[in-house]
């Protein structure tokens, strides 16, 4: 989708780590609608270790905003008011860092639906300041009636939207200093955190527009004069564009409730209702159940003790990491990996300008972590395939690499093995994220290409209606089992599986899941394979494979083919890789995959195809970038 904002719009949102999982998908939501978006994340809470490179956008820890009585800040306030205090002190920090922009805040429990046209607009106009307000008519017979808006502000600010006006950038200082003292939840002296200060911007604000399009900032306040609609063209509200939704308090845990601040409106709200249980399973499938268990490093109830506008029975116990293996029944959460979906070359290539940032950043950590000297040596994370803290080993084997000072970059992809299970970075990266994002139920029906080998191993402990294969060769018959192989680990086993991925012996529609490492790259024609492995997926079933990938170029890199009288031909210097039943010749490399091998899986008629692109320290996920493959029937 085209961006519709160009790069003088910047959107940010401010969270604690919490509530990571609401500012991933706002911001899913908004590149979903209006493209890809520059985005950032101003983190409310301490720095606390947290993998904050995983995440797909650029994060601004609190201590980097200048505010001169932070601590002091931390003490008194209350996580809500403590979160909205340092709204004016983002603003001015995206403002010096992006001259001349415009900086689009939004809450993080935000759902964006359609193109933000009007707000475009209104800046294309001139505006310098645009807001929305709790009400666009008299409301005096609700039970959250016009009243309240006097006590809480005329406007929500849970949107904000800023131009970097020399004037602008003056009252967002105001506010700022206004905010240090006074961002307090004290409605009997006419307070109550930022918005009713914001209730001056008008006045101070000479091109301050005022939103009157009932699409933005529905939510609780408002349900009683806005009718939701889901409709064939999308989500409407008064028979006009929903652009977006507000879920203020609400209670992802507890779907009855549609907001804690207001017992009126329960789950019985019409189509508000359905819009409500998908944003509620977008969270959690962004890893609401681990971020919400990250305890707040600051006083959640601030010093008055009391903080009746986030409760304390909204911070989750925060529980211990668990792996991938059978639950221990100890409450432990599997921790989540952020995932950056890229479905095109044009796509991956504007989220990659807008992260360089971040990119420099992770390069940075990996490169501090090299020993000097060393020709192997370990490094300390976090195993989810064996559930625990471990070691991981290094060596410049495979390394192709070198920095400017010609020293040597690992291969992170094939190294990094933890000292536990052996499993290498790129397959417990793999694992990891199969489980996270296909959650696989335990009797689903899986084919995996690969037999004779530790993964296949792992997997068949899990997951009973497994089936693997490995390649013997032209004259082996599909489906067929060979004896005596040798397993990678020195064991021999028997019975394993002969398969060619052109011409699978599977019946149509056999399995729920798809699996692949590193094996498309040895198949002459991908085409047949990628056809073959559509036809034997259910309905709605995930291909999920890795391969070499050429993420910067949208051609194949083609290094052999197969010539009509059967011969090969080397297009390129021939290339071997590891193969668990021919370990001394390998197996022959076809080619090195892009972009353009998304496209032939739409071709092929997958509903969807996509890259994930992923990293974690906390992990040892290293390698920009590193991705897998996934293609829905």
């Amino acid at each position: 989708m085209n961006n519709l904002f160009g790069e003088k719009y910047i959107f940010f949102t401010i969270c604690s780590w919490n509530y990571l999982a609401y500012a991933i998908t706002l911001r899913e939501s908004l590149i979903k609608t209006n493209g890809n978006v520059s985005f950032y994340a101003a983190i409310c809470d301490t720095k606390g270790g947290f993998d904050h490179l995983s995440l797909p956008f650029p994060v601004i820890p609190l201590e980097e905003l200048g505010i001169p009585s932070l601590e002091e800040m931390t003490r008194r306030y209350n996580i809500t008011e403590l979160n909205t205090a340092i709204k004016p002190f983002v603003f001015r920090y995206l403002f010096e860092k992006n001259p001349d922009s415009v900086v689009i805040y939004m809450d993080p429990d935000i759902l964006v639906e359609s193109r933000l046209e009007e707000i475009h607009s209104l800046f294309t106009e001139g505006a310098d300041c645009v807001l929305t307000p709790h009400i666009l008519e008299p409301n005096e017979f609700a039970s959250f009636d016009d009243r309240h808006m006097l006590l809480y502000g005329i406007c929500n600010l849970g949107f904000c939207a800023l131009r970097a006006t020399p004037a602008v950038q003056r009252v967002a200082a105001w506010w700022g200093r206004r905010l240090e003292q006074h961002c307090v939840i004290d409605l009997p002296n006419g307070l109550f955190v930022d918005q009713k200060w914001a209730d001056l911007l008008p006045a101070f604000i000479e091109k301050t527009r005022l939103l009157h399009h009932c699409g933005y900032n529905v939510a609780y306040w408002n349900l009683s004069q806005r009718r939701v609609w889901q409709t064939e063209d999308g989500w409407t509200v008064n028979n006009r564009p929903l652009r977006f939704f507000h879920f203020s308090g609400n209670k992802i845990a507890e779907t009855a409730v549609f907001s804690r601040h207001s017992r009126d409106f329960a789950i019985h709200m019409g189509d508000a209702e359905a819009l409500f249980e998908n944003y509620v399973k977008q969270v959690e499938a962004n890893g609401h159940h681990h971020y919400r268990t990250i305890p707040y490093g600051y006083s959640w109830n601030g010093e008055s003790g009391t903080n009746l506008h986030t409760p304390q029975t909204e911070q989750a116990p925060q529980k211990s990491f668990s792996g991938l293996a059978p639950s221990r029944g100890n409450g432990s959460v599997v921790p989540h990996v952020p995932i950056m979906r890229a479905h095109s070359f044009e796509e991956y290539s504007n989220w990659k300008a807008l992260m360089q940032e971040v990119i420099r950043s992770r390069d940075q950590c990996e490169t501090d972590s090299m020993a000097e000297g060393e020709s192997e040596y370990s490094l300390s994370g976090y195993c989810v395939v064996c559930g625990r803290p471990s070691k991981f080993n290094v060596s410049y084997q495979y390394s192709g690499r070198k920095m400017h000072n010609g020293r040597r970059i690992p291969n992170w992809r094939e190294h990094l093995s933890c000292i536990h299970c052996n499993f290498t970075n790129r397959i417990r990266a793999f694992l990891h994220i199969f489980v996270q994002e296909g959650k696989p139920a335990k009797d689903d029906s899986i084919y995996i290409s690969e037999q004779a080998t530790r993964t296949f191993s792992w997997l068949s402990q899990r997951f009973p209606n497994l089936v693997g294969s490995e390649y013997f060769g032209e004259n082996s018959a599909p489906g067929s089992l060979v004896n005596q192989i040798r397993h990678e680990n020195g064991a021999t086993i028997n019975g394993i599986r002969h398969e060619d991925l052109q011409k699978l012996s599977f019946q149509d529609m056999s399995f729920k899941y798809a699996l692949s490492l590193d094996v498309l790259e040895h198949v002459p024609d991908y085409k047949k394979a990628i056809k073959e492995i559509h036809r034997c997926l259910l309905p709605g079933g995930l291909f999920l494979f890795s391969a070499p990938f050429c993420i910067d170029q949208y051609n194949n890199e083609v290094m052999a083919t197969i010539a009509e009288n059967g011969s090969i031909e080397h297009l390129r210097t021939p290339e071997y890789h590891g193969n668990p039943v021919d370990p001394e010749k390998g197996s022959l490399c076809f080619r090195y995959y892009a972009w353009e091998l998304i496209d032939d899986l739409r071709r092929t008629g997958f509903e969807t195809a996509e890259c994930w692109l992923y990293w974690s320290n906390q992990h040892l996920y290293w390698g920009e970038p590193q991705i897998l493959i996934a293609a829905r029937k």
